[in-house]
């Protein structure tokens, strides 16, 4: 009975402490009420660059909502040598425009530490 108790012990508080984690992932994410979302994950340059890379999504699925065309061409080189990986990415936009200037601005943003990862909600302003 001795030999049992502490295999009891631990059951019985492994079970009291297990309680479901509460993603605090803001609902503007899956639905954003007016405006557009944009992310990032790690950049390899820095916060500064996720953030702008956020901002950058945002901005362009913003822009195909409201009837802006846009063609987006995106290279990535990857090259790997001794177990060591190479990326070289270039990105370019295109915009056609009639008629139409959409400014933004930013309404929320929200950071993802554990994943890295840079949330963006932009709204158009007149």
């Amino acid at each position: 009975m001795y030999k049992i108790l502490p295999f009891i012990l631990l059951f019985i508080i492994s079970a009291c402490s297990s309680r479901p984690v509460k993603l605090d992932r803001p609902d503007w994410i899956n639905n954003p009420e007016q405006g557009a979302v944009g992310s990032s994950a790690t950049h390899v340059k820095g916060r500064h660059y996720q953030e702008e890379l956020a901002i950058s999504r945002a901005r362009e699925k913003l822009a195909a909502q409201l009837g802006v065309e846009i063609s987006s061409v995106q290279t990535i080189n990857e090259r790997v040598v001794n177990d060591k990986a190479y990326v070289i990415s270039d990105k370019q936009i295109d915009q056609s425009i009639k008629n139409k200037e959409i400014k933004t601005r930013i309404r929320a943003t929200w950071h993802d530490t554990s994943r890295d990862e840079l949330w963006v909600w932009v709204y158009p302003v007149n």
